[in-house]
């Protein structure tokens, strides 16, 4: 009889301790979730989305407590419940949307199947201009408008950015806020347009000029640094290949006697590590004929590997003996391309200055030169001289011909002279 009224105890008991609600240190009973630290510190915890566990925390239980006395102003615990509520109620990830740019991009890069060229680019032009601001890194995603944007972009120009690069980090970030649209982290892309209403328009230009061409090849022929780059520059303008493609090169790629280049690869560089990788799309996996000049190139460059001891040189993923080497006769790569790109406008315009000031005259300077600039100078040349514009998207490995003729159409006053004194020429033939 005791032990049953010792179960019947412990039993009442247990109900009676069930069903008592928890409260804080004001004694307001506190919701499933809700509970108040030792310190007096409010915590919420919850599932969010995605399936995680977090908290939240406030000083404050609701939005009418005061703010206890240095601590950081805050809204109340149940406010911030509010929020996370109503942002699962729209599949709004509360927690996702106090991410920051940064952490966002790395997201988007983890998650997102760039291909290799993009990814570096996309890694290397972030992290150069972007990783280290204070705006808008300093700010959730959730809380990014207009203006941080604005500030930005202003702040870039200061900091005398190329108007390509504010360009490119535009269409990053506008993919990064459509991304996280789509993930529902937030609810508007607020980065739309602000690079086009600044009125940041790219500056690149297409191609060399004649005139521009030839006094590059000729500085480059004459000069005791870069002249070894000579007939690598020549074989790119004429078979208007990508750089990454031109480092990749091997003789055993090139037959002389059909005059063909059989173009299946590119060569890279990640991770102080060369690797072959297949070409960019599927359609610059390619044949490409090659002109007299560009037959010429490889016999001569063929001539110094062998003068300098290294027709037979590397090997990377069992390609070996590569066409063009740099300054050391190690592989090359499209960094060392730019970079000696650079170099050479750098040198051509300084000595050109010097010379046009003795001479007084007006200095003929070449334009800022990057190896894409070489790839579009030799689609423009072949333009003029009325190539088929089938035939040159397949040359140049463009998916979509509307991005051939974008060069193509491309005319300056020099072509356009040209172009009339063919047509007066053919006139006055049909006269005669």
């Amino acid at each position: 009889m005791i032990v049953i009224s010792g179960l019947f105890w412990i039993v009442k008991k247990g109900v009676k301790m069930g069903n008592q609600k928890r409260r804080d240190k004001k004694n307001r009973i506190l919701l499933p979730g809700e509970a108040q630290r030792s310190d007096g510190r409010y915590m919420y915890r919850y599932t969010d989305v995605t399936g995680k566990r977090k908290t939240e925390y406030s000083w404050r239980l609701v939005q009418t407590d005061p703010h206890p006395k240095g601590k950081k102003k805050d809204i109340s615990l149940r406010e911030k419940e509010e929020l996370i509520k109503r942002d699962t109620q729209e599949f709004i990830s509360y927690t996702a949307g106090k991410m920051t740019l940064n952490e966002l991009f790395d997201l988007y890069m983890s998650v997102k199947k760039l291909n290799a060229d993009t990814e570096i680019n996309y890694n290397q032009m972030w992290n150069k201009n972007v990783r280290e601001r204070t705006i808008p890194n300093s700010v959730e995603i959730k809380m990014l408008r207009k203006y941080h944007f604005v500030e930005m972009y202003r702040e870039m120009q200061e900091d005398e950015c190329g108007n390509g690069t504010i360009i490119l980090i535009g269409k990053i970030i506008n993919a990064l806020l459509n991304f996280a649209c789509e993930e529902d982290y937030i609810r508007k892309n607020y980065a739309v347009g602000i690079v086009r209403s600044l009125k940041i328009f790219s500056q690149e230009r297409f191609s060399l000029t004649l005139e521009e061409q030839y006094n590059f090849m000729k500085f480059i022929l004459t000069h005791k640094t870069y002249k070894k780059f000579y007939w690598m520059f020549l074989f790119m303008i004429e078979t208007m290949c990508r750089a990454s493609e031109l480092a990749g090169v091997t003789l055993d790629d090139i037959d002389v006697k059909e005059k063909v280049w059989d173009l299946n690869h590119q060569l890279k560089y990640k991770n102080c590590n060369f690797f072959i990788a297949k070409p960019k799309t599927r359609k610059s996996e390619r044949i490409i004929p090659l002109s007299q000049d560009a037959v010429r190139a490889v016999i001569s460059q063929k001539q110094i590997l062998m003068k300098e001891g290294k027709l037979e040189n590397y090997k990377v993923d069992g390609y070996k003996n590569f066409l063009f080497l740099d300054s050391k006769n190690n592989l090359m790569t499209v960094n060392k391309i730019d970079y000696w790109l650079k170099k050479i406008v750098e040198d051509y315009n300084k000595e050109e200055m010097d010379k046009a000031e003795i001479e007084k005259r007006k200095a003929q300077l070449l334009p800022n030169i990057t190896s894409h600039i070489l790839r579009h100078t030799g689609c423009t040349r072949a333009a003029e001289r009325g190539m088929d514009i089938r035939v040159l998207q397949d040359i140049m490995g463009h998916n979509n011909i509307k991005t051939t003729m974008k060069v193509y159409n491309h005319v300056d006053d020099a072509r356009l002279q040209r172009e009339m004194e063919r047509l007066d020429a053919l006139r006055l033939s049909e006269m005669a």
